[in-house]
């Protein structure tokens, strides 16, 4: 129920970078470390099926691409298990307000 509303209180944000930035201010820096991850998270999936126009849609349905993109898919879900394994212990340690610019610039992106 906790991770639900935590996801529920991260929806993206809808206003000016300005509002973000406010909204994102009254964030504890481990609740930013954890929004930053979902934001480099979202951004690696899109980079992933950039070159299929961010869908898979357009690539023949054989076994073959049904395999690959399974393959695919675990290895990035993978990734992101390690990713927030280990940078959710050292991204605190970060100066809050560049963590605050790194999420809203992912979230340009």
């Amino acid at each position: 129920m906790k991770k639900i509303l935590f996801a529920l209180l991260f929806i993206p944000f809808v206003g000016s970078a300005q509002t973000d930035s406010v909204q994102l201010g009254n964030l504890t820096k481990v609740q930013l470390a954890d929004v930053y991850l979902k934001e480099v998270q979202r951004v690696s999936r899109e980079l992933a099926l950039s070159a299929f126009d961010t869908v898979s849609n357009n690539v023949p349905s054989t076994n073959y691409t049904r395999k690959k993109f399974a393959a695919v898919d675990k290895k990035m879900e993978a990734y992101n298990e390690t990713l927030i394994q280990q940078f959710m212990e050292i991204i605190p340690y970060a100066d809050k307000p560049e963590i605050l610019k790194a999420i809203i610039y992912l979230r340009n992106l």
